[in-house]
């Protein structure tokens, strides 16, 4: 017993240290915080994204609402695809448990994105103290000393990588806590056959994150391969146990996942987003920002390192000679994009494997410290020479003139001091001394790194408190405004309006909204956008979808009541009227809104209708479906481009289909036919593909300003097939272009009277409420027919009307509609993922095989120990 006291004293005593230590660590971000209210997280992502999830998503576990929701963009599963997030991040769990029984006391703010900039302080320091805790487990398990496995924890845990993930995108930096515990469970079975550490860190990793666990999984199997292959001197295990065992193991931690991990797999399956064809690379660029020792956007390698890896003598150590040259071999990767790729799916390249370099060079550094006292004046000093030449190059040729270059010579000299002093009390005071300015040094490259390239002058402006205040932001008057608006809708009903380029503003202002800004969609989503109604947003990107380009049929049929715009912005749907002025904010709202529920006999079957603006008729006359015979007779849109006139302007047919535009802009100018121009609105279909020099293009159709990415970006969606809604001016629709050689082809064009949204707008006495994934429909004088809702299908959907179980369908593309007759009355939705009940239980099950598993053959193997 007094030995189980002691330990765990030792255990919190050791989780205080790092405590201090994460406080030190953080300790130039919480003066800037104090000083200009800088905050911790990228003015970028992390407040369009990474606030505003985790905003969104506190507020559904608090209240059970655990799956689906109308208000998460359109409509869907937050649960599977915030997956990639934070929806089954053990560390975000563990936060809002925190947060939940600090609000209790103390009454947080928990609804504002200042409370969630603030917490991002908090949630890091300790998620860096736990990584120190369980690195220094893993450190001191090798042999490494104390004192030197404490500084390499704090290394790994301060480093460049540590904070870059952390502000940009806060769920990237759980893998610090992961990996070690990780390691360690691998070392643990190998030298002891201990297994209880290996599938808690195999199940919390599965867990935490799907994306990362790949990565972590990858790691792992080569770190294993390395230790099943060159074995240990205190390895126990036989390379066929250690097999058997780890196979074991790895399925039971994944079976324990299960409940989480399979669904955030099931959402990145259903991305549907294009695949990264173009070619990679053998080596990255080498320039300036390719010096991974002085200047890198990333990652930072301390030129300590260098020196230990010139430290020949030690690599007689197995860890040591593991560590070194592990730590060359991801320097040398670092150059080559294709392992950027590996580490990515074999997709686009992403630099996010690089923090298995800092673990590996702050873990090297801690084992040369742990050694230090023993290397020769001589070795000392050939070693010292590569570093300083390479930081001393960069500091005069490269403009970043960094402030820790001086540690350099500071080092150098204590280093020197340590190996040449007597007298062991000072000898130990000099290597302290070396030590803390490791330390020290660590701090100051994390304070340069971050002023040159995480809060450069491009962005520091907006990494502040008072511009979350902001109106480019989340103004008061902003919340003021939505607010009022939301108090007059009715459950289904939408506002369209978004901050600036803020996808996410509906998160952080919580109203239901039309926009989303998420790296994972569902493809159903990615299918209407693109390839069913080629919905055409402003700012292309493969992780938004943000409106429905003001087309007032898909307004009318999400339900969209109100838009909200500033004065500038005129890109207001039609059929929407001013009905109110606040400063600079003009409020509009629909005059042809759509029921939030409605019932119809009227059956388009969906292969039928080939042009978009079909589409949105057949919708708004009746229910589109995949597997139904159409039963009424739906006039189609006519084509207008037979009969309309386009000539270039400030550019040139070079022959069929390839326009060619001259500096600085051009395009063409389509003139319509008199007789079409009773239409309100016009929709152009037109095929465009940069074919000269790559570069990001706009296409300009009568103001609405597209702009289109690079044919190579990482963020295209690889869309040439464009649809524009236009108002014609004078009879013209004017087609602009950045200058260039194109293939441009115009498909179709199509006028738009809004006669058929006029006949069947209205309302009805339905009432529709809603609930997070519970949702009911209270019907008022129904007929038989399809009862249709903007509740977005998902697969797990399911219904009942009165009590009775009936199939979902999949209608119009995207909704969801049930089979009513005129004698029903309550229908009701609710959402649970499909197969959860399986997947908890197989959770459940294998968590309780691993405790026999651990348990059971532990006491075997102690009962054929006493006999």
């Amino acid at each position: 017993m007094k030995v189980i006291k002691r330990s765990v004293l030792s255990t919190l005593i050791y989780l205080m240290i790092f405590l201090v230590l994460a406080v030190i660590g953080h300790s130039f971000y919480i003066y800037r915080f104090l000083k200009d209210g800088t905050i911790f997280t990228g003015p970028n992502d992390g407040l369009e994204q990474m606030l505003p999830m985790q905003l969104y998503l506190y507020h559904k576990i608090t209240s059970g609402k655990f799956f689906y929701d109308m208000d998460f963009g359109l409509g869907g599963d937050f649960y599977t695809d915030l997956a990639y997030y934070y929806s089954t991040s053990v560390v975000f769990f563990v936060n809002v448990i925190g947060v939940r029984l600090l609000d209790v006391f103390l009454s947080l703010k928990t609804n504002t994105i200042q409370f969630w900039a603030v917490n991002a302080f908090y949630i890091s320091i300790v998620k860096s103290a736990a990584a120190m805790y369980f690195t220094y487990l893993y450190l001191r398990w090798l042999k490494v000393k104390e004192l030197p496995a404490v500084l390499g924890a704090f290394l790994f845990l301060t480093s460049a990588i540590y904070f870059r993930f952390t502000l940009y995108w806060s769920f990237f930096s759980d893998v610090f806590i992961f990996l070690p515990l990780l390691l360690l469970g691998i070392e643990r079975y190998i030298q002891g056959g201990r297994k209880g550490m290996f599938i808690t860190a195999a199940a919390l990793i599965f867990i935490n994150n799907f994306y990362f666990a790949y990565y972590q999984v990858l790691f792992g199997l080569i770190y294993f391969l390395i230790r099943n292959i060159f074995r240990h001197p205190d390895d126990k295990l036989s390379r066929l146990k250690q097999w058997t065992g780890f196979i074991i193991m790895s399925a039971l931690g994944i079976g324990i996942a299960l409940f989480s991990f399979f669904y955030g797999v099931k959402g990145f399956m259903q991305n549907d987003r294009a695949p990264f064809k173009d070619p990679i690379p053998l080596f990255s660029p080498f320039d300036q920002h390719a010096n991974i020792f002085y200047d890198n956007y990333l990652v930072i390698v301390l030129y300590i390192t260098l020196q230990a890896l010139l430290t020949f003598k030690f690599y007689k150590s197995y860890y040591y000679r593991l560590f070194a040259l592990m730590t060359l071999a991801l320097i040398y990767l670092s150059f080559m994009p294709f392992i950027d790729s590996v580490f990515n799916g074999f997709s686009a390249p992403q630099k996010r494997w690089h923090y298995l370099l800092t673990f590996f060079s702050s873990g090297l550094i801690a084992m040369y410290i742990s050694r230090f006292k023993t290397i020769s004046i001589q070795n000392y000093l050939y070693s010292i020479i590569p570093g300083a030449v390479i930081v001393g190059l960069s500091y005069v040729y490269i403009a970043k003139k960094v402030d820790w270059i001086w540690f350099l010579p500071l080092t150098a000299v204590l280093g020197l001091l340590v190996l040449m002093m007597k007298q062991q009390s000072l000898k130990q005071t000099a290597y302290i001394a070396l030590v803390l300015s490791i330390a020290a040094l660590d701090l100051v490259v994390v304070k340069d790194h971050n002023l040159y390239d995480n809060y450069n002058p491009g962005i520091n402006a907006r990494a502040k408190m008072s511009y979350i205040d902001s109106s480019v932001y989340n103004s008061g008057l902003q919340q003021q405004i939505i607010d009022e608006l939301k108090s007059t809708l009715k459950p289904g009903e939408r506002i369209d309006w978004r901050v600036l380029e803020q996808d996410n503003t509906p998160m952080y202002q919580s109203f239901s909204g039309v926009s989303l800004y998420s790296s994972i969609f569902d493809g159903s989503i990615i299918d209407y956008f693109y390839n069913k109604l080629k919905i055409n947003i402003k700012e292309e990107s493969i992780s938004r979808y943000s409106g429905l380009q003001e087309r007032s049929n898909l307004e009318s049929l999400f339900n969209v009541r109100y838009v909200v715009r500033k004065d500038y912005q005129h890109d207001v749907p039609e059929n929407f009227k001013l009905i109110r002025t606040v400063g600079r904010y003009r409020i509009y709202e629909n005059t042809k809104m759509l029921p939030v529920v409605r019932i119809t006999s009227n059956i388009t079957q969906q292969d039928t209708l080939t042009e978009p603006i079909d589409r949105e008729h057949a919708m708004i006359e009746g229910v589109v479906l995949q597997h139904a015979k159409t039963n009424f007779q739906l006039p189609r849109s006519d084509n207008l481009l037979a009969e309309s006139h386009v000539t270039p302007s400030g550019g040139q047919w070079l022959k069929d289909d390839i326009l060619k535009v001259e500096p600085p802009s051009g395009g063409v100018i389509v003139t319509l036919p008199q007789h079409a121009l009773n239409n309100k609105e016009f929709y152009i279909d037109m095929t465009v593909t940069l074919t000269s020099a790559e570069s990001n293009i706009q296409i300009n159709v009568n103001g609405y300003a597209n702009n289109r990415l690079f044919k190579t970006s990482k963020y295209r969606t690889h869309q040439d097939h464009l649809l524009y809604r236009v108002k014609p001016k004078d009879g013209k629709i004017l087609v602009g272009l950045t200058h260039g050689t194109y293939r441009f082809k115009i498909n179709g064009i199509y006028g738009e009277d809004y006669k058929t949204l006029t006949q069947a707008a209205g309302h009805t006495d339905h009432i529709f409420k809603e609930d997070g994934n519970k949702m009911s429909v209270t019907l008022h004088d129904p007929q038989s027919g399809y009862l249709i809702t903007p509740i977005v299908y998902r697969d797990g959907l399911t219904a009942e009307v009165d009590g009775r179980a009936v199939p979902v369908k999949r209608a119009n593309y995207l909704m969801s509609a049930v089979k009513v007759t005129s004698g029903s009355h309550i229908v009701t939705f609710k959402y649970i993922p499909p197969y959860f009940y399986l997947m908890v239980t197989v959770s459940i099950l294998s968590a309780g095989l691993s405790v026999l598993y651990i348990y059971g053959r532990r006491r075997n193997e102690r009962h054929d120990e006493t006999t």
